[in-house]
């Protein structure tokens, strides 16, 4: 009998993108950017990208900061309260106004990226490709839900310290249940093991 290859949860079967953006000549080129990722729809307003999502279930979305009806602040917000997975879908955050704020107003709000415009094909095409071939572990803490920032400093900023006053779970960006490799089907291939401290389920900043 063959023996059955196991079943590689990095890479879904199938990736379907979403790209929201009020601009459809932008919409083209983060297109032309995804190609061969994985199906690309696109919509153009922050309603548009909820409802999208609620229906297509991406996994990945690509958001303009500046969505009529709905920011991209507000779609991301809105989406880390879903549920059904929904809630764990990487976002990738395209502004052209990248000022402090603004960049951590978008981490806050949970977002795995944020690429300020005018960005290069390199750059956001990288940015994709990982958070899609990487899952990035969550964190929950009582203020914010959402995957744990990929810079040390930006942990600081969103997540303050971590410790016996501030409580911080993580759980699994792969199967979405909490981040122990002992119950992890990756096993030692975990990705979660180089955000967490051995045997504590809380954040390593």
């Amino acid at each position: 009998m063959a023996k059955s290859n196991p079943l590689n949860l990095h890479q879904p079967a199938s990736t379907t993108i979403l790209v929201a953006d009020e601009q459809s000549f932008s919409r083209r080129i983060i297109r032309s950017v995804l190609t061969g990722l994985g199906r690309v729809t696109e919509c153009r307003t922050g309603f548009d990208a909820v409802e999208s999502a609620e229906q297509l279930r991406p996994s990945l979305i690509v958001l303009g900061m500046n969505l009529s009806g709905l920011d991209g602040v507000e779609v991301t917000q809105m989406l880390r309260r879903a549920d059904g997975g929904l809630e764990f879908t990487p976002i990738i955050m395209i502004s052209g106004y990248p000022t402090r704020a603004s960049v951590l107003g978008a981490v806050t709000a949970g977002v795995h990226e944020y690429v300020a415009r005018p960005f290069s094909t390199k750059t956001l095409r990288s940015r994709a490709e990982s958070v899609l071939a990487m899952p990035r572990p969550f964190v929950r803490t009582r203020v914010y839900f959402g995957p744990v920032p990929r810079a040390k400093t930006v942990r600081r900023e969103v997540l303050g310290k971590v410790g016996e006053e501030s409580f911080a779970s993580m759980i699994c960006g792969v199967h979405h249940a909490r981040a122990d490799q002992a119950h992890c089907p990756l096993g030692v291939n975990c990705l979660c093991q180089s955000y967490i401290r051995p045997s504590k389920d809380i954040v390593e900043l």
